[in-house]
């Protein structure tokens, strides 16, 4: 299978994306877990020229530049940071947000606070939660060529399925998610013990369900973190529940050559696109998809596509765009979009939110994918 020359190119799934997407939503009920997070938004000051002025730093490599000095001058160093805004955020959030606001009906099963935090009940107060304990806390630096996330774990760190049905009973976990259309799951770097929640939902909480989703959406996060071992035992649960629906493992460029990695022999030269295929042929899932600044590609027995990605030169907010992706294919998906179609409505989801940040709207989805073309060539 070859993502080098891919059977569906941007082309066709552009074509495909704009003749596929229904003219509206007619919404349904979706479940996200298992997560949850607070995230400050900041900026790092290079100069600072008064209270309110001041130049930041633009790059990583510029930040990097100041560690390496401080390093080799064998002294502290000490880098202010500008807060610009703070709101709720890791996969369940994220996810949750973007589907109630296009019309459906999220239920919500994460680490909200016990009882739940007041930025998570004033923002999803209207959707079903189920909190499982505190949240993490994260302080995502932005730059022009990049992001860097340093993050205080939640209660999620410690845990597994165990603790999960103690929290919350076995018959509320299944109320929440049965007959529900998606369960969208992330992310196994935040949560070690993964895995045996995996294993829990195809075991025991499966069994209880009489319309059990059809479709789940796994995003493992930043699989640098898990070791090959790791990841290793975790295969097994993931295939497990991979059995019992339209099961899409979805990751960005980094993770998909770490997760191949993992896998397999490491190999320093290997592309986006072979790593991608790499995954694909040695997990049992439905489909690989990733997805990267310059394209998307997405890996599954229907054959390869391969979708370029409209370039935004001036970024409103790229944090959180994987997530867009991700809700952006999730719900081509739901509409039953070919693979090469569902590409694309993320790509667009995910330009629309890194252009303006904030989740967007269906009739912004559609204009987006309308003018598709012209945001290649721009």
């Amino acid at each position: 299978m070859s993502v080098t020359h891919p059977d569906v190119t941007t082309e066709a799934a552009v074509r495909a994306c704009q003749r596929q997407l229904p003219a509206s939503v007619d919404g349904g009920d979706v479940v996200f877990g298992f997560d949850g997070m607070i995230d400050a938004v900041q900026e790092m000051v290079d100069t600072r020229h008064g209270p309110e002025s001041y130049t930041p730093i633009r790059t990583l490599d510029s930040l990097a530049d100041r560690f390496r000095d401080s390093a080799d001058e064998n002294s502290s160093l000490a880098v202010e940071w500008v807060r610009n805004g703070t709101r709720t955020g890791g996969h369940t959030s994220h996810l949750a947000r973007f589907f109630g606001g296009i019309g459906y009906d999220p239920a919500m099963i994460g680490t909200f606070g016990r009882p739940i935090r007041d930025v998570f009940a004033e923002e999803f107060g209207a959707y079903e939660m189920a909190s499982l304990g505190e949240p993490g806390e994260t302080h995502a630096v932005e730059f022009d060529d990049g992001k860097c996330m340093f993050i205080e774990p939640g209660s999620y760190l410690r845990f597994d399925w165990e603790t999960v049905v103690e929290t919350i009973p076995l018959d509320e976990l299944a109320a929440h998610v049965d007959g529900t259309e998606l369960l969208g799951i992330g992310y196994w770097t935040v949560m070690p013990r993964l895995p045996s929640v995996l294993s829990g939902l195809r075991e025991d909480l499966w069994p209880r369900l009489s319309d059990p989703p059809e479709r789940i959406l796994f995003d493992p996060g930043d699989i640098r973190q898990l070791t090959a071992e790791q990841v290793e035992r975790g295969i097994g649960p993931l295939e497990g529940l991979a059995a019992v629906a339209d099961f899409t493992l979805s990751a960005n460029r980094v993770e998909t050559l770490a997760l191949a990695d993992r896998l397999t022999t490491a190999e320093p030269d290997r592309s986006f696109a072979e790593a991608a295929a790499v995954v694909y042929d040695n997990l049992d899932v439905t489909r690989f998809v990733g997805h990267n600044v310059d394209f998307s590609l997405a890996l599954s027995e229907a054959g390869t596509a391969r979708v370029d990605v409209p370039k935004v030169p001036d970024p409103a907010l790229t944090t959180s765009a994987g997530d867009h992706f991700n809700a952006g294919f999730a719900l081509g998906l739901l509409y039953g979009l070919d693979d090469g179609a569902a590409l694309t409505l993320g790509n667009a989801v995910a330009n629309r939110f890194v252009r303006t940040g904030s989740p967007p709207s269906f009739e912004e989805i559609t204009a987006t994918v309308n003018e598709y073309d012209d945001l290649l060539s721009d």
